[in-house]
């Protein structure tokens, strides 16, 4: 259990988290899937990476300013809970489908957010990783 307020050591477990996952995706399931273009954009790639029909990782391709998809979005899964997010710009720890840790996406952390931003930020990965997930046809429990 990491104590609040550590934020030393809940970034050290999202770097060992995502790069531990990132390790073993070579014996993984991986499923791909490509989504409409949505207007003024190229079409989205999803890719997902299963362990016993698990996901284990996300990878989300996401447009930049002129809707071509250079950028991407990752989630990483520890026991069918979303562990760790990268977004273009930001990146996010989380235990049990809370925000421990915000940071921009250096990985340094933010210190200015506030509860009512976390809470609203928590709820929209959440919806997005079901959306996601649900082009695969896979839920979380």
């Amino acid at each position: 259990m990491i104590a609040e307020g550590d934020t030393a050591a809940v970034l050290s477990l999202l770097k060992l988290t995502m790069t531990d996952i990132d390790a073993s995706l070579d014996s993984m399931e991986r499923r791909d899937s490509v989504l409409p273009a949505e207007p003024g954009q190229e079409p989205r790639t999803l890719s997902v990476w299963l362990r016993d029909g698990t996901p284990r990782k996300l990878l989300v391709a996401e447009p930049n300013e002129s809707g071509a998809m250079t950028l991407e979005s990752a989630y990483w899964f520890v026991n069918g809970e979303v562990r760790a997010v990268q977004q273009p710009t930001a990146a996010f720890f989380f235990e049990a489908d809370r925000i421990l840790l915000w940071t921009d996406q250096g990985l340094e952390p933010l210190t200015t957010v506030t509860s009512e931003e976390r809470m609203t930020r928590e709820l929209e990965i959440l919806a997005e990783i079901e959306k996601r997930l649900a082009v695969f046809g896979i839920t979380l429990p």
